[in-house]
């Protein structure tokens, strides 16, 4: 698969790679998944300074991948503050491809068309072609409706768009103690089940996929 991957043949022309986008609560892993990928495609441990973005880091894009025919957009939490974390109109622009790379964000006011990071006729190479929602098992619970309400936002939008979506649960392992011990009982654990079963209900979904290796769960969307 990775070999697969790596020479991945873009058909459509105007887009010389895909560019991906990970969302998620402030917290959630998306620094270390990053990490994971990167480490897989380059044989060995990736320790870039890849938490800026998640943590003191306001701009976009963080993007990682340049070697690959597709790219990873890495952003800012969100948070259920209305004055902290990306604005969800910021990442509704970025599925649009409509936000200029080193783009400051603004948690109160969002990109608009005045701006000087604005981009008014992005390229097919600009957009998103898949959205990535990164999710903590271990606080799926936990987790502030008002943040649930703006991933389910974005996610309607990339829908309407065409967007396909995929949703990476992180530190599973935090989830369940006997995963914790043995990461092969995560296809057993019936906390890591539990959490999946709870996540559809936030978050609807079709197909399951784990995948114990990096210590996530993938669940495509519908």
């Amino acid at each position: 698969m990775k070999e697969d991957l790596r020479n991945l043949v873009i058909s459509n022309p105007e887009v010389k790679q895909l560019r991906i986008l990970l969302h998620g609560p402030v917290g959630a892993g998306k620094s270390s998944f990053i990490n994971a990928i990167d480490s897989i495609f380059q044989g060995r441990m990736a320790c870039a300074s890849l938490a800026e973005a998640a943590t003191a880091g306001t701009s976009f894009t963080k993007v990682y991948g340049s070697y690959l025919p597709f790219v990873i957009s890495d952003i800012m939490g969100l948070q259920p503050c209305e004055s902290e974390g990306a604005h969800q109109d910021d990442l509704i622009q970025a599925l649009e491809g409509r936000l200029m790379d080193g783009y400051k964000f603004n948690p109160i006011s969002p990109l608009s068309e005045s701006d000087q990071g604005y981009k008014p006729n992005p390229s097919n190479s600009d957009k998103t072609h898949c959205l990535v929602s990164i999710i903590p098992a271990s606080k799926i619970s936990l987790m502030d409706n008002k943040i649930i309400e703006k991933m389910r936002k974005i996610r309607e939008k990339a829908s309407d768009m065409g967007i396909p979506q995929v949703v990476v649960l992180t530190m599973v392992d935090q989830a369940c103690p006997e995963v914790n011990k043995n990461l092969k009982m995560i296809y057993r654990s019936k906390k890591i089940k539990e959490k999946r079963i709870r996540l559809v209900g936030l978050v609807p979904c079709i197909i399951c996929i784990c995948n114990p290796p990096l210590m996530f769960i993938s669940i495509l969307l519908a």
